[in-house]
């Protein structure tokens, strides 16, 4: 069986991506090691270390900071299931992070479109039952 482990995202800031995925969606860091000079990895996610999570890397070269925020081409970067949508907005708000979009309602449930602070949108879906 394949199942996802983690997803690469660019940032050029790898303390503040921690602090952001922390507070808008209650990731904890899983992983964060420097094994080598200039290179560190940070993995965080809402599950343990097996459970799928982003991998956050640091955009070092001037062809990675200008993908950063934008390694979808304006696509969302990702998409977030909650059974709390409610709550997680509020949490959210209370830290400063509020959605672009939302909370949209259609037949399949709740969706609202956040954007991380380098611009990549995000979708916190509460699916309906």
């Amino acid at each position: 069986m394949v199942t996802i482990g983690r997803y690469t995202v660019l940032v050029d800031d790898l303390d503040r991506a921690q602090e952001f995925y922390a507070t808008a969606f209650g990731f904890t860091t899983l992983y964060d090691e420097q094994p080598s000079p200039g290179f560190r990895y940070v993995h965080v996610g809402p599950g343990g270390l097996q459970d799928p999570g982003l991998w956050l890397f640091a955009a070092t070269s001037d062809e990675a900071r200008a993908r950063a925020g934008n390694q979808t081409a304006g696509y969302p970067l990702l998409v977030l299931y909650t059974d709390t949508l409610d709550a997680d907005l509020a949490r959210m708000a209370a830290a400063g992070v509020h959605p672009d979009h939302g909370p949209l309602v259609d037949d399949d449930g709740r969706y609202a479109h956040i954007r991380d602070p380098w611009g990549n949108a995000i979708i916190l879906a509460e699916l309906a039952r």
